[in-house]
């Protein structure tokens, strides 16, 4: 008997700590996700702002929501592995959304600051935007209701097992009054997780009205009340009209701190997008050297010639460029003929990289999307076991953070192309030219 009541105290406690890694997976994405729905209304918003205002303040919005939406984006797919496979391809599909959406978003401002106003409020207007978020946001409820179906299936499941644990101790454990004590507590502590359970859920849910509403349905009219209120100042008013227009200013400058305020608390629990360290004399002729003799060490059947006479220095983060250098030179080893040429040269104030390989060209249908995540230039089983196709993608947020622009050519005769130009003086995204930012986009976004 007392064999049995100890045999159903272990499955209790066993279960208990089962439970544990479910509630914290619901947890984290539950609450990935909040914030990835809110960086993407939060970057429309910040894209509404600019093109309604101009004032650069809204850009600064909208560029921080596009530096951190990788990482969101990484971590979603990270904590969608440890689920089914559906989850896996739901999450897949929605990276491949939200990538989009941002691409869009900035079109409109690169397009905004170009003079090209009419292209980028047409952009704006066209429902396949508002199409596209509402995908987004479908997307993300689903993948939360499956979430909590799925919490809810495993608690019930743990629950009656938990039952059979009690009833087996309750009765074996007739005459041990201590023991059933100790039962009856670890009962009260799983009702207490249970509540817990229902409590972050809760909140959760409360987290996505609360940044639905302040990002999105009160930015959009204070956005409008604001500019109004400055064209209405701006013109020749006295006494109580004049006043009247300065409290309408000042309210809508109040609210806005406000909405503020609220939102940078949760804005400092987002991760940042890929960060970069540039520094001065930066060699890529070097770093290009160095990238060339790993990978022969790494494939000596490999032919890899390297044209990188010209000392070509500048402000950028090494580490970060070697990353580049690194896949764009294995890229051709694995995916080319064997042969690869590298060429390394300067024009004016911008570096060039040249990486060229033989071999049959990447396809018509993919080149387009090259530089999207998990796209790889061929499909043939033994290449698709190369990675997950996040290089290329990587390898563009890079150079775009150094301000620079990466293409492709690919054709049966001239073979494959990765060409690099980089500035050679690094400037933060907000203080770069609007032709430079319209050009740091790749086709492929």
């Amino acid at each position: 008997m007392l064999f049995a009541v100890l045999l159903a105290n272990t499955l209790t406690l066993t279960l208990v700590r089962m439970s544990r890694p479910w509630v914290i997976h619901h947890r984290d994405m539950q609450a990935t996700l909040s914030r990835l729905r809110a960086t993407l209304v939060d970057a429309e918003t910040g894209q509404q702002g600019f093109l309604l205002t101009g004032d650069p303040a809204y850009l600064e919005r909208f560029n921080s929501c596009e530096e951190r939406l990788p990482a969101i984006l990484d971590e979603t797919v990270r904590l969608a592995a440890a689920d089914d496979p559906p989850r896996q391809r739901v999450v897949a599909e929605l990276k491949r959304l939200s990538v989009v959406k941002v691409a869009e978003i900035r079109q409109t401002v690169d397009l905004y600051q170009s003079g090209e106003i009419a292209a980028a409020i047409a952009i704006v207007r066209d429902k396949d935007g508002k199409a596209l978020m509402e995908q987004v946001r479908r997307i993300i409820a689903e993948v939360r209701s499956q979430e909590d179906k799925q919490l809810d299936e495993r608690t019930a499941s743990q629950r009656a097992r938990l039952d059979s644990a009690l009833w087996i101790a309750a009765g074996a454990g007739i005459g041990l009054l201590a023991l059933g004590v100790m039962l009856y507590v670890i009962h009260r502590d799983i009702a207490r997780r249970e509540v817990l359970e229902n409590a972050l859920r809760e909140e959760a849910r409360f987290q996505q009205e609360v940044l639905g509403i302040l990002s999105h349905d009160l930015r959009s009219p204070l956005s409008a009340i604001s500019m109004t209120a400055s064209r209405l100042a701006a013109g020749e008013r006295r006494g109580a009209e004049a006043d009247a227009v300065r409290r309408i200013g000042s309210s809508a400058a109040r609210m806005g701190r406000m909405i503020d305020q609220l939102l940078d608390v949760t804005r400092a629990r987002f991760a940042d997008g890929i960060p970069i360290d540039p520094k001065s004399e930066t060699n890529l002729s070097e770093l290009v050297t160095t990238a060339a003799e790993e990978i022969r060490a790494a494939h000596p059947n490999a032919q890899i010639g390297v044209d990188a006479l010209e000392d070509v220095r500048g402000r950028w983060d090494p580490d970060r460029l070697a990353q580049v250098v690194s896949n764009l030179i294995s890229n051709a080893v694995l995916h080319g003929d064997g042969t690869v040429d590298v060429r390394v040269h300067r024009s004016d104030a911008v570096a060039i990289l040249e990486v060229h390989n033989g071999g049959a060209p990447i396809s018509a249908e993919i080149l387009p999307r090259i530089f999207e995540p998990f796209r790889r230039a061929s499909h043939t089983t033994e290449r698709r076991s190369q990675g997950l196709g996040l290089g290329l993608f990587i390898a563009e947020r890079i150079v775009q953070a150094h301000g620079g622009t990466i293409e492709v050519r690919s054709t049966n005769v001239e073979g494959t192309t990765f060409i690099m130009h980089l500035p050679c003086e690094w400037a933060p995204l907000s203080q770069r030219e609007p032709a430079l930012s319209l050009a740091a986009r790749s086709p492929s976004i």
